[in-house]
């Protein structure tokens, strides 16, 4: 997946429907992202069908700049076009910043135009399900 199909700077609150479900979550389907007030980086991806569920996420591209995986074609054929793809990985916070993790072996594409969403699972052995985002080199930076 390229770099510039993943900035996340114009969040839409519409439905965004997971067909296959989220990686062993696959009873939540239906989502919105929402903006998390007072934190620029991170936003809520809350479920519709439970109010008491959401995930934080983040745009792993802030962290990682040269982040990259293969979207499989089953997934690209349903989506419109790349340039209005989303990428967002889950995020475990903690009271130490240097603590809080994102999922990078699972990202997750949006397609806010289309209201569609899959979460990927990447291969790639040098990611891992706990990277430290304090310890990331920022974009940019």
């Amino acid at each position: 997946m390229e770099k510039e199909m993943a900035v996340a700077q114009d969040i839409q609150q519409k439905v965004i429907d997971f067909p296959s479900g989220l990686i062993g979550l696959e009873e939540h389907r239906k989502f919105i992202l929402k903006e998390l007030p007072g934190h620029d980086l991170f936003f809520l991806l809350q479920s519709l069908e439970d109010k008491d569920f959401g995930l934080v996420v983040t745009n792993p591209f802030w962290f990682i700049p040269d982040y990259e995986f293969d979207l499989p074609d089953a997934y690209e054929e349903q989506m419109e076009d790349k340039k209005n793809l989303k990428v967002f990985v889950t995020v475990n916070l903690a009271s130490n910043p240097e603590n809080i993790t994102a999922n990078i072996m699972g990202p997750i594409v949006l397609d806010q135009n289309v209201g569609i969403g899959f979460q990927v699972l990447v291969s790639d052995k040098n990611y891992t399900t706990r990277y430290k985002l304090m310890s990331a080199k920022p974009a940019g930076g």
